[in-house]
């Protein structure tokens, strides 16, 4: 214990500089976590941690760092040095790449606020085979149950380090947005003020459910609907209607199109009809409209009893040609007779005369 101390105290010399690999792992059931942190000196410490909740890989990765950091901040380390073999975690601390994931949203916040602890830490992506002992660690937790394995600083975790509930991570959209009562309705239960608004809420948001975070619209016969905000369909619009699958199809035809690729909104047929009348591909290349510009005006009959009669008369005594049938029409007015013989009656022989 003298020793341990004695190693570990800080004395007046400039801080020491520590070295941090993590690494974590997951898979169908649960999850784990190597740490390791080593010192100038040759001191190493190693955890092994345990997840017994669901966890996803780029989840585990930002669990094993806050454990490491959180390690290092206990041991009194001020400068550090972190390496992990996730890309993912390594440039969205650095802000080389877009953290959008909500949940990951968090956890980023977090480790920034853990940095702040610390005078210089910094994060850097290396590969694999060189993060072994930390991914052999995160892998004895995520598969072995605990047990054994004494010399390691052995830890099981029952919840993860931040909330993962939808209201926790679900920023709300604004008032004159649609989906705006019906999350509100779902998530803490606040029904609007007015009766008539209070009960058409409730009635529409039996048709909504939220899975992590997300509106979907329930149907009937098909998968979920994810709701979609006004400031997100022009997008939709445009790759569904004219993106490199695109044909420039109807009004009607592309609303259903948009369902089908799962998303919804409540004007969605109306935007769709409106979209296809305001294109101009589709205007330019249309079919040219054949009617006329005026309204047209019936005409009348020049005689009140202008109709005809038509009968088929045979058969008759083969004459030369075969002819043996008769077709007669008869204006009822004038009196006036066409008649023409028939080898055989067809439809097409009736067509011709008339």
């Amino acid at each position: 214990m003298a020793d341990f101390i004695a190693e570990m105290t800080p004395g007046n010399q400039a801080p020491e500089s520590w070295k941090l690999h993590v690494d974590g792992s997951s898979n169908a059931t649960s999850g784990g976590a190597g740490v390791i942190l080593e010192s100038q000196n040759g001191v190493i410490i190693e955890q092994s941690i345990r997840y017994k909740f669901p966890i996803s890989n780029n989840q585990a990765e930002y669990e094993a760092l806050l454990v490491g950091l959180a390690l290092a901040k206990d041991v009194g380390a001020k400068i550090l040095e972190v390496n992990t073999d996730s890309q993912v975690v390594s440039s969205q601390i650095n802000r080389d790449y877009q953290t959008r994931d909500p949940l990951l949203q968090q956890y980023l916040a977090k480790v920034n606020k853990l940095k702040e602890g610390f005078d210089c830490v910094t994060i850097w992506h290396i590969p694999r085979k060189q993060n072994t002992r930390a991914d052999l660690l995160s892998k004895l937790a995520s598969t072995k149950p605990g047990h054994g394995n004494k010399s390691l600083i052995q830890e099981v975790v029952k919840s993860p380090s931040i909330s993962t509930t939808a209201s926790a991570y679900l920023t709300l959209p604004s008032q004159g947005s649609w989906t705006y009562p019906i999350l509100q309705y779902l998530l803490d239960g606040t029904l609007p003020e007015d009766p008539r608004e209070e009960k058409r809420t409730k009635r529409e948001a039996a048709n909504y459910t939220v899975i992590a975070g997300q509106l979907y619209k329930r149907r009937f016969s098909q998968p979920l609907l994810k709701c979609v905000e006004p400031g997100d369909t022009e997008y939709i619009f445009r790759e569904i209607h004219e993106g490199c699958c695109g044909h420039h199809i109807g009004g009607k035809t592309l609303a259903q199109k948009i369902i089908t690729a799962g998303y919804f909104w409540p004007t969605v047929i109306r935007d769709s009809m409106q979209l296809v009348k305001n294109c101009d591909k589709c205007q330019r290349h249309a079919s040219i409209h054949q009617a006329a510009q005026h309204q047209l005006s019936i005409i009348s009959a020049e005689r009140p009893f202008g109709t005809w009669g038509i009968d088929l008369v045979g058969h008759f005594p083969t004459a030369p040609g075969q002819l043996r049938y008769l077709i007669v029409t008869i204006d009822y007015y004038t009196k006036w007779i066409e008649a023409e013989p028939l080898a055989s009656i067809t439809a097409t022989q009736c067509r011709k005369f008339l």
